[in-house]
């Protein structure tokens, strides 16, 4: 019989919509043609509010102008009891635009990377008396915001022991937490290609050190960053990836590099550079490390949002698997320190990504979904 599967997701940042991509391509390939698999954004339902909508489209803007608002907003709200209200609000407001998706889509299972919506599905679900469960996907990586923890959801997976030691500390039933590691694309795992094959293929230098520098609407530095590189004297392949951002894809496509420098903008083969790669400067968002963890990728963190993104910071540097180096010249100190020293620093945290990362978290959580919630082997 088909199943139908609901994925809900948001595009406050990145992270949440290719986590809900990568459980999407893990239960089609485990189930296949047996399963139809959703991917649904409820905030860009015309009848959400005004006031929801941007929120979700400013993100971007208040993370980058005032990043102490945001602290302050995530702090405050950051408790078992603001948490709690703050579901009952969001379950009011939502469960209008919920009612009518679970009502078109009739699924099996609802599964869930943005935590806002935890409470309304579970509302909805129950107001129709289904037996759908409620399956709740983390996207950070150590100290999550309460908002993610719900007795009633029938699994979280979490994507490290520290989240799954906070989900018991809330209340959750052990019984209904799984520890599976931040879902990444399932190519990741799937990738049997050396690292010279695959810059082959990218059409990259075989033999140089190459430096992969990710940037996005919410950090604007890969310009800044490269030319620091570019001029450092390191023998150095740089691949620089704007994320889309005109004014910096334009700052990349104009300059004169005196080094091998590859430039791009919005890149839909992220983890196949990342495998080519041999370490990564990147701000700290919990998809991003957990890809790069992922590639056994060595990381240097130079951006940080306060709060959870500070957490994903430790724990990229308590697992010895990259640096926190703020700011563009905190990067440069970092590869210097990497490269130009005696010892040969880049295979030891090489190493240490490679034992942290979960390349297989997607897979596990199809399974575990399909053998526990849907009942299909």
């Amino acid at each position: 019989m088909l199943k139908s599967i609901l994925i809900l997701t948001a595009d406050a940042g990145f992270g949440h919509r290719r986590a809900a991509q990568a459980v999407s391509a893990a239960l089609e390939e485990q189930i296949g043609d047996d399963c139809q698999v959703q991917i649904i954004n409820p905030i860009e339902d015309p009848d959400i509010p005004r006031l929801l909508k941007q929120a979700e489209s400013g993100y971007d803007r208040i993370v980058i102008e005032d990043p102490e608002l945001y602290l302050f907003t995530y702090k405050t709200s950051d408790t078992p009891l603001v948490a709690s209200a703050m579901q009952d609000i969001f379950a009011v407001t939502l469960h209008k635009t919920l009612s009518k998706i679970i009502d078109r889509y009739q699924p099996d299972v609802v599964i869930t990377t943005y935590p806002a919506y935890i409470q309304a599905v579970i509302w909805a679900l129950r107001e129709r008396g289904t037996q759908t469960k409620t399956v709740v996907v983390i996207t950070d990586l150590i100290d999550v915001h309460d908002l993610w923890f719900h007795k009633k959801a029938s699994l979280t997976f979490v994507p490290t022991q520290d989240v799954y030691d906070q989900a018991l500390e809330r209340g959750l039933s052990a019984d209904h937490i799984y520890y599976s590691g931040l879902p990444v694309h399932p190519a990741i795992a799937r990738e049997i290609r050396d690292k010279r094959t695959i810059r082959e293929s990218l059409e990259w230098d075989l033999n140089q050190t190459t430096a992969l520098i990710v940037g996005s609407t919410r950090n604007r530095h890969t310009a800044i960053i490269t030319k620091l590189l570019d001029q450092s004297d390191l023998n150095l392949q740089i691949v620089a990836i704007s994320g889309g951002v005109p004014e910096v894809d334009d700052e990349l496509n104009r300059y004169n590099w005196c080094s091998t420098v590859h430039t791009y903008g919005l890149v839909k083969n992220l983890p196949e550079m990342m495998m080519a790669a041999d370490f990564i400067i990147c701000k700290a968002g919990g998809l991003i490390v957990s890809e790069a963890l992922a590639c056994g990728l060595p990381t240097i963190l130079y951006e940080a949002l306060p709060g959870q993104e500070a957490g994903n910071v430790r724990y990229v540097v308590q697992n010895g698997a990259g640096v926190w180096a703020p700011g563009p010249t905190g990067a440069l100190s970092a590869v210097y320190s990497w490269l130009a020293g005696k010892e040969n620093n880049l295979e030891t945290f090489r190493l240490a990504a490679e034992k942290t990362g979960r390349p297989r978290a997607a897979y596990e959580i199809a399974e575990q979904i399909c053998r526990r919630i849907l009942k299909v082997e």
